[in-house]
Protein backbone atom coordinates (compact mmCIF):
# COMPACT_ATOMS: atom_id res chain seq x y z
CA UNK A 1 0.00 0.00 0.00
CA UNK A 2 1.58 3.30 -0.79
CA UNK A 3 0.72 6.47 0.18
CA UNK A 4 -0.76 9.44 -2.25
CA UNK A 5 2.11 10.42 -4.66
CA UNK A 6 3.59 13.16 -2.70
CA UNK A 7 6.15 15.57 -3.59
CA UNK A 8 9.91 15.23 -2.56
CA UNK A 9 10.25 18.82 -1.41
CA UNK A 10 6.92 18.53 0.61
CA UNK A 11 8.72 15.64 2.39
CA UNK A 12 9.62 15.46 5.76
CA UNK A 13 12.24 12.96 7.01
CA UNK A 14 13.65 12.04 10.25
CA UNK A 15 16.45 9.98 10.67
CA UNK A 16 17.92 8.48 13.80
CA UNK A 17 21.19 6.84 13.70
CA UNK A 18 24.07 7.21 16.26
CA UNK A 19 26.81 7.02 13.42
CA UNK A 20 27.49 11.26 12.87
CA UNK A 21 29.37 10.27 9.39
CA UNK A 22 26.49 7.69 8.51
CA UNK A 23 24.03 10.31 9.59
CA UNK A 24 26.00 13.53 7.44
CA UNK A 25 26.11 10.99 4.30
CA UNK A 26 22.38 9.67 4.27
CA UNK A 27 21.34 12.98 4.78
CA UNK A 28 23.37 14.41 1.02
CA UNK A 29 21.57 11.46 -0.11
CA UNK A 30 18.13 12.41 0.80
CA UNK A 31 18.63 15.81 0.35
CA UNK A 32 19.93 14.60 -3.10
CA UNK A 33 16.64 12.67 -4.23
CA UNK A 34 14.87 16.37 -4.02
CA UNK A 35 13.81 16.56 -0.27
CA UNK A 36 14.65 19.95 0.80
CA UNK A 37 16.93 20.24 3.45
CA UNK A 38 15.08 21.92 6.28
CA UNK A 39 12.85 19.06 5.63
CA UNK A 40 15.36 16.55 7.17
CA UNK A 41 15.82 15.93 10.58
CA UNK A 42 18.74 13.78 12.22
CA UNK A 43 19.16 12.57 15.87
CA UNK A 44 21.90 10.55 16.86
CA UNK A 45 20.47 8.80 19.87
CA UNK A 46 16.91 7.25 19.67
CA UNK A 47 15.71 9.15 22.67
CA UNK A 48 16.71 12.23 20.90
CA UNK A 49 13.92 11.14 17.70
CA UNK A 50 11.49 9.96 20.47
CA UNK A 51 11.06 12.97 22.59
CA UNK A 52 11.22 14.98 19.27
CA UNK A 53 8.14 12.96 17.22
CA UNK A 54 6.71 13.45 21.30
CA UNK A 55 7.02 17.06 20.93
CA UNK A 56 5.45 17.47 17.85
CA UNK A 57 2.77 14.66 17.53
CA UNK A 58 -0.37 16.92 16.90
CA UNK A 59 1.76 19.08 14.07
CA UNK A 60 0.39 17.26 10.99
CA UNK A 61 2.45 19.76 8.85
CA UNK A 62 5.80 19.13 10.97
CA UNK A 63 5.38 15.51 11.91
CA UNK A 64 7.60 13.14 9.64
CA UNK A 65 6.26 11.16 6.45
CA UNK A 66 8.91 8.81 6.27
CA UNK A 67 11.37 7.53 9.57
CA UNK A 68 14.67 5.94 8.73
CA UNK A 69 15.74 4.02 12.05
CA UNK A 70 19.22 2.28 12.81
CA UNK A 71 18.66 -0.57 14.53
CA UNK A 72 22.30 -1.05 16.89
CA UNK A 73 22.31 2.30 18.46
CA UNK A 74 23.77 2.94 22.71
CA UNK A 75 20.94 3.29 25.59
CA UNK A 76 17.50 3.25 23.33
CA UNK A 77 18.38 1.07 20.43
CA UNK A 78 15.81 0.91 17.37
CA UNK A 79 13.89 -1.90 19.31
CA UNK A 80 13.94 0.19 22.22
CA UNK A 81 12.64 3.21 20.09
CA UNK A 82 10.21 0.77 18.52
CA UNK A 83 8.51 -0.24 21.63
CA UNK A 84 8.31 3.47 22.78
CA UNK A 85 7.23 4.80 19.42
CA UNK A 86 4.55 1.55 19.42
CA UNK A 87 3.08 2.50 22.60
CA UNK A 88 3.34 6.39 22.93
CA UNK A 89 3.08 7.76 18.84
CA UNK A 90 2.06 5.35 16.42
CA UNK A 91 -1.69 5.36 18.54
CA UNK A 92 -2.19 9.14 18.38
CA UNK A 93 -0.91 9.55 14.53
CA UNK A 94 -3.54 11.71 12.69
CA UNK A 95 -1.56 10.97 9.63
CA UNK A 96 0.07 7.91 7.99
CA UNK A 97 3.70 7.29 8.45
CA UNK A 98 6.20 4.92 6.96
CA UNK A 99 8.58 3.62 9.54
CA UNK A 100 12.17 1.87 8.04
CA UNK A 101 14.69 0.08 9.53
CA UNK A 102 17.88 0.95 8.47
CA UNK A 103 20.60 -1.47 9.46
CA UNK A 104 23.91 -3.31 8.64
CA UNK A 105 22.54 -6.56 10.06
CA UNK A 106 21.58 -9.01 7.48
CA UNK A 107 20.01 -11.64 9.81
CA UNK A 108 16.65 -13.03 9.19
CA UNK A 109 15.83 -13.22 12.73
CA UNK A 110 16.09 -8.97 13.00
CA UNK A 111 14.35 -8.85 9.66
CA UNK A 112 11.86 -10.90 11.20
CA UNK A 113 11.33 -9.23 14.67
CA UNK A 114 11.18 -5.37 12.59
CA UNK A 115 8.17 -6.38 11.01
CA UNK A 116 6.66 -8.10 14.09
CA UNK A 117 5.92 -4.61 14.64
CA UNK A 118 2.86 -3.61 13.26
CA UNK A 119 4.48 0.04 12.17
CA UNK A 120 7.34 -0.99 10.47
CA UNK A 121 6.88 -0.65 6.98
CA UNK A 122 10.28 -1.49 5.06
CA UNK A 123 13.48 -2.56 6.15
CA UNK A 124 16.68 -1.64 4.39
CA UNK A 125 20.06 -3.29 4.57
CA UNK A 126 23.01 -0.36 4.80
CA UNK A 127 24.10 1.24 3.95
CA UNK A 128 22.14 3.50 2.19
CA UNK A 129 22.54 4.50 -1.62
CA UNK A 130 20.68 6.73 -3.58
CA UNK A 131 19.07 4.22 -5.68
CA UNK A 132 17.81 2.51 -2.68
CA UNK A 133 16.43 5.81 -1.41
CA UNK A 134 14.51 6.19 -4.63
CA UNK A 135 13.03 2.98 -4.47
CA UNK A 136 11.92 2.84 -1.16
CA UNK A 137 10.18 6.23 -1.81
CA UNK A 138 8.61 5.52 -4.78
CA UNK A 139 7.23 2.36 -3.20
CA UNK A 140 5.73 4.19 -0.55
CA UNK A 141 5.03 7.69 -1.59
CA UNK A 142 4.28 7.05 -5.71
CA UNK A 143 6.87 8.03 -8.46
Amino acid sequence: MTLDVIDKKSLKVVLIDDDDISSFIYRKIIEKSGVRSDHVKTFLKGEDGLNYLSNILSDTEEFPDLILLDINMPVMDGWGFLEAYGEKIWPNLEKRVVLCMLSSSVYQEDIKRAYSFTHVNDYVSKPLTTNTLEKLLAKHFGD
